[in-house]
Formats: C-alpha cells, sequence, structure tokens
C-alpha cells in the first residue's frame, strides 16, 4: 500500500553520542549453578541473520532477519520453518507485538532509518515513522504505547496507541540501551554507561528517580516480573542485579553466565538472561540462585509465546532455541515478544501514512587498543569481545 510522507516536528535535538575510551575489557568469572535439569531444548535453524524476536498473543513468532535485504520471518504455532515474510525495509532489528497482534519493526539504514507498523493479519507495512540514522530498541507498555529507547539523546520516546507520531520524549540517563515496562505501567530503562535505571511513572513526562547499579557492571539487559520486581543484567560483571518492588537501590545480585546481555520475565515469574559469551541461559527461579541451561553460539533476545514456552536467539549460529515451560496463566499474559519483555500485555494501532519522528541512536562504532578494547557506545561490547575469537555480523 502506498505511503505519502507527514511530516514531523523532533521533539529532542540530538545529543553527542556518550563515548567510553580506553575501557578494559575484563570479566570476571561467575560462579553459577549446574546445567537445568529441563527438557532437552530444541533447535530451530533460522534462513538468514536472525537478530529481534517477539511473540504475538496467538503464539505466533516474529523474528527479524538482519541484513540489507532483511525482512522479518513468521512462524505459525508449531512452525519449524517459516510460513511468512514481511519485508519492512533494510536491517530490521528490533520487534514488538501487542495483545491485538500488531507488529513494530525498527530499521536501521541511514537516512532511511525507521519504525514501521504491521497490521494484525497483514503481510506488509501500512506505517512508517520515519526516523533519524541509528538503531532503535522496542518495547510495547501495558495500555499498547510503544517506547523507543533514545541512546544518542539520553532519552525514551513514547508513541500512544494508535498514533503515528511521538507524544512525548522522557529524559534517561547517559546511554540508555534497553527498556522495560511493569504491569502498573511504570517503565524502567536501563543507562549503559551511567550504570544505572531510570524510572518513569506511567504516563509521566519526567522521571520520579534513579537507581545505581553500578557503572563498572554495564547494565544492558532488563526486565519487570509480575510482582514488579525488576532485574538487570550486568555485561561486564556477571550477575543481574535485583530491585525489589518500588525500591530505590540493588537489593541484591544472583551470579549467572558470561557476559550476560538481555532478560526476560515469564508470566510466572521465572527470569531467564542469555549469556553471550557462555552460549548459555541462566534460569532464575523464586529471585536466587540461578541455573544454566545450554543453547546455541552467542545467545541475544528473547520472547515468550502464548504457551509458555520462551524462545531465544542464537545470532552467530543462526537458529533459535526452544525452552519448555508450562502455559501462561490467564491473569499474568506473556511479555511481548523480548524487545525488551514487558511483564503485562501490549496493544497498539494501524494506518496509512509516514510520520516523521526523532528517534536518534547511531551505531556505536568500536576500535581494538592494546591490552583492552575501546568502546565507543557500550551496547556493543558483548559482540565485539565474541568477535575476538570468531569473524561475524556486529549485533547489538
Amino acid at each position: 500500500m502506498a505511503t505519502t510522507p507527514r511530516p514531523f516536528v523532533p521533539l529532542l535535538p540530538a545529543a553527542r553520542r556518550a563515548l567510553l575510551a580506553g575501557a578494559a575489557v575484563v570479566l570476571a568469572a561467575a560462579a553459577v549453578a549446574p546445567p537445568a535439569s529441563a527438557a532437552d531444548p530444541r533447535t530451530v535453524d533460522v534462513p538468514g541473520q536472525p537478530l529481534g524476536v517477539a511473540a504475538g498473543p496467538d503464539g505466533t513468532l516474529y523474528v527479524s532477519d538482519y541484513g540489507y535485504d532483511g525482512s522479518v520471518l513468521v512462524y505459525k504455532p508449531g512452525e519449524t520453518t517459516p510460513s511468512g515474510r514481511i519485508t519492512p525495509g533494510h536491517f530490521p532489528t528490533s520487534v514488538a507485538v501487542t495483545p491485538d497482534g500488531t507488529l513494530y519493526v525498527a530499521q536501521s539504514d541511514g537516512a532511511q532509518s525507521g519504525v514501521g507498523m504491521v497490521a494484525p493479519g497483514a503481510d506488509e507495512v501500512s506505517l512508517v515513522m520515519k526516523a533519524p540514522s541509528g538503531t532503535h530498541w522496542l518495547t510495547v507498555g501495558p495500555d499498547g504505547s510503544l517506547y523507543v529507547v533514545n541512546p544518542d539523546e539520553n532519552s525514551v520516546s513514547v508513541v500512544k496507541q494508535g498514533e503515528a507520531w511521538v507524544t512525548r520524549t522522557v529524559q534517561a540517563g547517559q546511554y540508555p540501551v534497553r527498556l522495560a515496562v511493569g504491569r502498573d505501567g511504570t517503565a524502567y530503562a536501563a543507562n549503559e554507561l551511567a550504570g544505572t535505571v531510570t524510572v518513569i511513572p506511567a504516563g509521566a513526562a519526567w522521571p520520579s528517580h534513579t537507581v545505581d547499579v553500578g557503572v563498572q557492571g554495564h547494565p544492558h539487559g532488563i526486565a519487570v516480573a509480575p510482582d514488579g520486581t525488576v532485574y538487570v543484567a550486568n555485561i561486564k560483571t556477571n550477575d543481574v542485579a535485583v530491585i525489589e518492588p518500588g525500591g530505590t537501590a540493588v537489593a541484591r545480585r544472583i551470579p549467572v553466565g558470561e557476559a550476560p546481555q538481555e532478560v526476560l520475565a515469564a508470566a510466572d515469574g521465572t527470569v531467564y538472561v542469555t549469556n553471550s559469551l557462555g552460549d548459555s541461559v541462566s534460569v532464575i527461579r523464586a529471585g536466587v540462585a540461578a541455573e544454566t541451561i545450554p543453547v546455541g553460539d552467542d545467545p541475544g533476545r528473547l520472547a515468550q509465546r502464548a504457551d509458555g514456552s520462551v524462545v531465544v536467539v542464537n545470532r552467530h549460529a543462526r537458529s533459535l532455541t526452544v525452552l519448555d515451560a508450562g502455559p501462561v496463566a490467564s491473569a499474568a499474559p506473556p511479555a511481548p515478544g523480548g524487545e525488551e519483555a514487558a511483564a503485562a500485555p501490549d496493544a497498539g494501532g494501524s494506518g496509512d501514512a509516514v510520520a516523521q519522528a526523532s528517534f536518534d541512536v547511531a551505531l556505536p562504532a568500536v576500535a581494538a587498543g592494546a591490552g583492552g578494547m575501546m568502546l565507543a557506545g557500550a551496547a556493543v561490547l558483548v559482540v565485539v569481545l565474541r568477535r575476538r575469537r570468531k569473524a561475524g555480523p556486529d549485533q547489538a
């Protein structure tokens, strides 16, 4: 369907990219429990370069195939090969789905970057929110609002359900990389270079407070459990910081695997953490010790389907790992596909227009240094570490 431009006034000017220079890459050894005694994980090969993943309310799985001619692969429940393919534009990265089946897709392609919307049941993009160059990571809140994390602007942009423009932009900390939304609508942004979590009350234009989780850990993935507990993965310290509901400080830390990157809080409260250099997933039950499940090479994003199963994207292996879990209770619907996983369902809308929005998020550049690695934009830290031992495309 043809689209026509509609002008949009940016809410915030682009900020200078935060630079972390001369940071030595040191991964502390983490003590983790033996492999979990769960059913053997299943592996599904992906015909492309998987990066983002999201699950729809009917169990349909959407996997972004990152590349110039990339697409979004569509897996119906029970399928091991995609039965559909959506082409939103070049280099699709993050994906998120609402409870009514609306799909959001972020694409990173220089001046053509943007966030596309696919109506429920459709196989093409019907609306594009135009964005400047950069990578954009998406989360959908319980009221259907779309949250777009803007690392370079140190902010979070919010698009209300059914709208085609940014309705508010909230200031976060230095270099926010991931965001999760709780059942009450409170949003939590992980600020990787600041080592903090920005807490944004539902509908607020300003944060209420900031929680210090430690700049040395480089907080990255974040999730909110159904009870309101917040879990933050710290890439460099190999642990997960736990913030109790309503808390203003880290209550405890749970050791996990090597270079934990992404977090998903399942509907039953179980927390899953992908250890990108450990090729494993740490499973945290009852908020304490972590078990370990081996998965594919370079695990990243996660999503939970309606049947309770958790899907892990193995980027370098170009595969998905499916972890069996109990069915999702009706009182606690699955998170919206792991971009970032919220503790409540999402909703959204669709339209036939092109809007221009200010989601200025540039891809960080990385350079090697003697005895350590020079890092501009720590969102790619783990990927850089992995590329020291094998070749492959950079993915944040």
